[in-house]
């Protein structure tokens, strides 16, 4: 009995479970995370939605701590682009666990999905990541970034500290309005646009990487179905897809160019609204209105949240 009973204590012990059971409580000062979307600020409907992410995702994880107080600051890289995962509701588990030191601050960057990066090691740089957009709306990454810029955690303390994170990119949708005396076919919608940038950790801030030091968009396929698609007469077809591109200027985004292949026709179109371009976390719906005489485009911000976001002006 009594080699039972230290048998009994060992395994407890190891299995790292209280007597009822339960798991016990993180170490003390370990740095730990949850995570969240916000829906205050994010206004898009990506493939991510809801206002957590996807259990199972991972996340890249970096960290810079310095001295507080007077004197020099003494930054220090403390993580830099640590893979982590999202697990039930939200938290996000990572190895190895860092923990917080006496004395000083932290700020914590995270970017979703993980991605592959450069060494971060100039703890007074930001963190950043370059991005290159998949050229086909099923392969796209909805990527987002999040941002905690100072953080004096208690001694002892256990609390897990909430990243919320942000859309970095926005999308672009297309229905179409067959106004024609018939039936017609609809082959395909592309886009051509900037296709690569580096995204700040730190506020989400982009900037554009011109693609071969040239003018030269990359081709974005929006749509492309196995079969052409018979567009009813006087009916909308809500293309049932989107891309998520880089947010960019007024003037940038009126170089870009829809290209619609409808009733055996090839249609360019340059997009010249919304005023101010297009903005991170947002939303946006272009209207073909096709006829037997030619086409018309008209664009819509859409919000998170089913509230109208107000007409455009249509294109010419």
């Amino acid at each position: 009995m009594k080699r039972l009973l230290i048998y009994m204590a060992c395994v407890w012990v190891l299995s790292g479970c209280s007597p009822e059971g339960t798991p016990l409580l993180p170490s003390s000062n370990a740095i730990r995370f949850i995570s969240g979307i916000s829906v205050e600020v994010t206004k898009s409907g990506g493939p991510v939605s809801g206002t957590t992410l996807p259990a199972g995702g991972r996340i890249g994880l970096y960290a810079v701590s310095e001295q507080t107080g007077e004197g020099e600051s003494d930054k220090q890289v403390v993580m830099n682009n640590l893979p982590g995962t999202i697990g039930a509701e939200g938290a996000i588990d990572y190895d190895p666990v860092k923990y917080y030191e006496t004395g000083r601050k932290y700020a914590f960057y995270a970017c979703y999905p993980y991605t592959s990066a450069p060494n971060y090691t100039d703890a007074a740089q930001m963190p950043s990541i370059s991005v290159s957009l998949a050229t086909h709306a099923d392969a796209q990454e909805d990527y987002m970034w999040a941002a905690l810029p100072e953080v004096i955690a208690a001694p002892g303390g256990t609390a897990a500290q909430k990243f919320t994170f942000c859309h970095a990119l926005c999308r672009i949708r297309i229905r179409v309005w067959n106004g024609s005396t018939g039936e017609v076919l609809l082959n395909g919608i592309s886009l051509t646009a900037p296709g690569s940038g580096t995204l700040s950790l730190s506020d989400g801030n982009w900037t554009e990487t011109n693609e071969a030091g040239s003018n030269i968009f990359t081709s974005f396929t929006l749509f492309h179905p196995a079969e052409p698609v018979e567009l009813q007469k006087d009916a909308f077809y809500e293309v049932p897809a989107s891309l998520l591109q880089l947010p960019i200027g007024e003037e940038a985004m009126k170089q870009q160019t829809f290209c619609l292949l409808i009733a055996g026709e090839t249609y360019d179109i340059h997009p010249s609204t919304p005023a101010g371009g297009w903005q991170p976390g947002r939303s946006y719906l272009y209207t073909v209105w096709y006829a037997t005489d030619g086409i018309s485009f008209k664009g819509t911000v859409e919000d998170w949240n089913t509230v109208s976001g107000g007409d455009i002006e249509p294109e010419e």
